[in-house]
């Protein structure tokens, strides 16, 4: 784990540096969307929609829970899995809301990821990694229009799940106080500026990432951090419980999953498969272990819970990762070799977990 210190307890620093999990209230939400809730039937609210397990949720609470009349808005970047367009579907139409799906060259954009990809792969750095997902980010920049477009004020994200925050992608950039509140455009000036020559210092040593996607990664950047938002994110206002989440999506939608996996996060997303397996493969651990940790730290779950769960989630999607380097033209078998290839940061003759 980038960055981890223990005291002499053993206790590490991530685990000292929690704040406890807390939320503004339904009554404070109530009160937000008061003033904009529809009395007429017309769109009061756009909800960035990936199909995944959050989204889906949240798309549910605003139409079910809160009577708003939200539109649905995906940006398909060529990441959009079958898997998520199926649970999209499912959504929208129980609920009779609204779809506006805008898409991007999908053969650039998939061009893009290959590039990077590729240039990775030349000198492979964990911290470069995001590099990957820049493709996603216009998702901000083209929702801020839709909501422009439909003279409607009030957008719904459903990121800033704080369970989500996932300090050793920062830290592998050196970075010790990244994604604040679980929203990458919260990231204090000063780490702007250290990502920004984090990324400018690897473009230099692997000259290799200076290809056409550089235009892409530029606008990412630039509406990631940068860019004004006025969003208003879901989970700082009600609780995160992944049993009612979960058990509503399959139970009042037929909300699928991968075949033959126990996954339930990220489904929507075709890039987190391989970077998980990047991670898991250099550092012996992937965003669900920073995840359940969180979990832990809340009392939620106990270690040994916890274990078993990233046990089973973090086994490699092999189904997943196949659709992934099909979309992006790269052979599976090859770059997933050329990953176990790489140093480990950790002892790999250790057990990760103890038993």
């Amino acid at each position: 784990m980038p960055l981890i210190t223990f005291d002499e307890n053993g206790v590490c620093n991530y685990c000292r540096q929690h704040q406890p999990i807390t939320v503004q209230g339904r009554e404070a939400l109530e009160r937000l969307v008061a003033p904009y809730r529809s009395k007429n039937g017309e769109p009061d609210c756009v909800i960035a929609f990936s199909g995944g397990r959050d989204s889906a949720y949240g798309l549910h609470f605003l139409k079910k829970e809160l009577g708003m009349n939200p539109i649905a808005f995906t940006y398909d970047w060529g990441m959009v899995t079958d898997l998520a367009r199926r649970n999209q579907a499912r959504l929208v139409g129980k609920l009779g809301v609204e779809h506006i799906i805008v898409a991007a060259n999908i053969d650039k954009k998939r061009r893009n990821i290959r590039k990077n990809v590729s240039a990775w792969l030349k000198r492979p750095d964990p911290g470069m990694v995001t590099l990957f997902m820049a493709g996603d980010k216009q998702c901000e920049y083209y929702m801020t229009k839709i909501a422009n477009n439909n003279n409607i004020k009030l957008k719904f994200f459903c990121r800033g799940n704080r369970f989500e925050n996932e300090e050793f992608k920062w830290g592998y950039c050196n970075i010790s106080d990244g994604s604040p509140e679980g929203v990458l455009h919260n990231l204090a000036l000063a780490g702007k500026v250290r990502i920004l020559a984090y990324f400018a210092k690897q473009y230099l040593l692997n000259p290799s990432y200076i290809n056409i996607s550089i235009w892409d990664t530029f606008f990412a950047y630039w509406v990631t951090y940068m860019m004004p938002l006025d969003f208003t994110y879901l989970w700082h206002y009600i609780p995160w419980e992944e049993e009612k989440i979960v058990s509503t999506l399959r139970g009042q939608y037929g909300w699928e999953t991968e075949p033959g996996s126990k996954q339930t996060w990220r489904t929507d997303d075709g890039t987190s498969p391989f970077y998980n397996y990047i991670y898991d493969a250099i550092g012996g651990f992937t965003e669900n272990d920073t995840f359940r940790s969180n979990q832990i730290r809340e009392g939620l779950l106990t270690r040994e819970e916890a274990f078993a769960l990233v046990k089973e989630e973090n086994k490699p999607r092999m189904q997943a990762l196949q659709w992934y380097f099909s979309a992006i033209g790269m052979d599976c078998e090859k770059v997933l070799a050329a990953v176990d290839a790489i140093p480990k940061r950790y002892d790999p003759s250790q057990p990760l977990h103890e038993e």
